[in-house]
């Protein structure tokens, strides 16, 4: 289980990632870096969400596709990586075909964005 607090198509990003329907942003919660001007800290910081399965979070994708978002954007995900890769399987399964977006701080390991 890992905790999402919202998911939803969001025209707030760059205009390459909105283009043709929106980013279909997922938010995940209790991120450790609690860096000062967090934009997400309602969420990331404070843990405000629900929990999860990676077969619930794969839903969420697939209801992300089937809305016209043209891309599934996952907002701090580096502390919940393994469960995106487990929801990621399912969701492809399903038919996920979108292009991914790591929107992350950039202070992830470099193990992490290589494997």
């Amino acid at each position: 289980m890992h905790w999402l607090p919202t998911a939803y198509i969001h025209f707030g990003e760059k205009r390459p990632l909105i283009t043709g329907g929106g980013s279909g942003a997922i938010f995940f919660a209790n991120c450790d870096l609690r860096c000062q001007f967090c934009q997400t800290a309602r969420w990331n910081i404070l843990g405000r969400g629900r929990a999860l399965s990676a077969e619930q979070i794969a839903r969420i994708m697939i209801d992300l596709q089937e809305k016209g978002a043209a891309n599934i954007n996952f907002v701090t995900p580096a502390h919940v990586a393994p469960q995106i890769l487990s929801a990621l399987l399912i969701a492809v399964e399903k038919g996920l075909r979108l292009p991914l977006v790591w929107n992350s701080g950039g202070y992830d390991s470099l193990h992490l964005l290589t494997c």
